[in-house]
């Protein structure tokens, strides 16, 4: 149920940014803001970004896969082994076919940068990042869940900043890529669960002490982004100005750290949902006496 919801509030979260930033003029006003904004830094980072985004390719997927099969042969979990696989597969292919062929960005009569009607929804490199993430946290040890996560968090972040400044996504793009794997990945959670529902622990998550402290950033980069989105779609005039621009693309990086770091807990208490039951009374045996 707890994995069923989760998963419930990732679609929904999903929805919600198709619709803002994809079906309503102020959201595709703002979207286009941000990506005129992130075109201008691309002379001076374009380097860094290639780099970047010359590191998601087709080999690395395939490479992330032979990693996570080999980890969950070695660990012996053969279920989560394949549910990660099928995690990284799911996500990529449902976000090509979202994007392609199933999510619409209609005309809405407005001028924009790129092709108005050209959908770009969700980001297949924030995808790709994120979704090798998750699927290497369903089979590392619970001791490197975390750093695993952080370190994916910051991989998908620069990703998809990277993907803005290139000019071929918006922010939208890589929220709900965020958004898209969370949901995927509890979908590989509840394939875990149900194929053995009586050896995985449901009751005894805890959060580490940190997390407050990320839930407070998390909290006040959306307050902020979104305050600042807002005031700038009122003041239309530096909205398109260059100046207003920058400040569109800084907007848009607030909101894709803010919606990543709750993504990544989320998607770390539903993982949490498929770890090996534990009995509140075991204790290490005694070692033998003479």
């Amino acid at each position: 149920m707890r994995i069923a919801l989760t998963g419930f509030a990732f679609a929904i979260g999903f929805a919600l940014v198709y619709y803002v930033t994809v079906r309503t003029i102020q959201g595709r006003l703002f979207g286009d803001a941000s990506l005129r904004g992130a075109l201008l830094t691309r002379s001076a980072l374009a380097d860094g970004t290639d780099r970047v985004l010359n590191v998601v390719s087709i080999a690395s997927l395939l490479g992330t896969v032979a990693l996570v099969a080999t980890i969950a042969l070695v660990r012996l979990e053969r279920v989560q082994g394949l549910a990660a696989i099928g995690l990284l597969a799911g996500a990529n292919v449902s976000t090509l076919i979202l994007k392609d062929h199933l999510l619409e960005r209609p005309d809405l009569g407005i001028r924009e940068v790129s092709p108005a009607t050209l959908n770009s929804l969700p980001s297949g490199h924030t995808t790709a990042v994120i979704s090798a993430s998750a699927a290497l946290l369903l089979v590392v040890p619970m001791r490197w869940r975390y750093p695993t996560a952080v370190a994916g968090l910051a991989a998908g972040t620069v990703t998809a900043l990277a993907t803005m400044s290139a000019g071929w996504h918006r922010a939208g793009d890589s929220i709900a890529a965020f958004l898209l794997v969370g949901l995927c990945t509890t979908i590989a959670a509840g394939v875990v669960v149900i194929a053995d529902p009586h050896s995985h622990d449901r009751t005894n998550f805890r959060w580490p002490p940190s997390t407050r402290w990320l839930a407070a950033v998390a909290a006040a980069l959306l307050a902020l982004g979104l305050a600042l989105g807002v005031a700038l779609n009122v003041a239309a005039p530096i909205r398109d100005a260059t100046f207003g621009t920058w400040i569109a693309f800084g907007v848009g990086g607030l909101l894709i750290t803010g919606t990543g770091i709750p993504a990544m807990g989320a998607i770390l208490y539903a993982l949490s949902l498929t770890d090996p039951r534990r009995s509140p009374n075991s204790r290490p045996a005694s070692p033998p006496r003479d």
